[in-house]
């Protein structure tokens, strides 16, 4: 029995090798990072905790001064773009660039 391999046959049998090792390798790292950022098993079964009504007050008085914060900080930047729109114009008025193109 003769076996014959010629140039292209070798080609070919590096090119499925080659593929078949790249699959591997990516199921590898694949399954590397999976372990790497899944959570451990130590803290998923921890139980819940009792929440003190006092302590559940204290929270909500913080989430309203949050609130009261926002709305303040929003009307602020409200303004502050007002403002850059009237001096925007002044400039415009005045000849000078305002920087927007035309």
């Amino acid at each position: 029995m003769t076996l014959s391999i010629n140039g292209s046959d070798i080609a070919q049998i590096v090119q499925v090798a080659a593929s078949v090792f790249s699959i591997l390798l990516m199921l590898v790292v694949g399954w590397f990072v999976y372990l790497m950022v899944r959570p451990s098993r130590k803290g998923r079964e921890r139980p819940a905790r009792e929440v003190d009504p006092a302590e559940a007050e204290e929270m909500w008085r913080i989430v309203d001064l949050m609130e009261r914060r926002l709305a303040l900080l929003e009307r602020s930047l409200a303004e502050r773009a007002e403002d850059r729109r009237e001096r925007d114009f002044l400039l415009a008025d005045e000849g000078r660039d305002s920087g927007r193109k035309e």
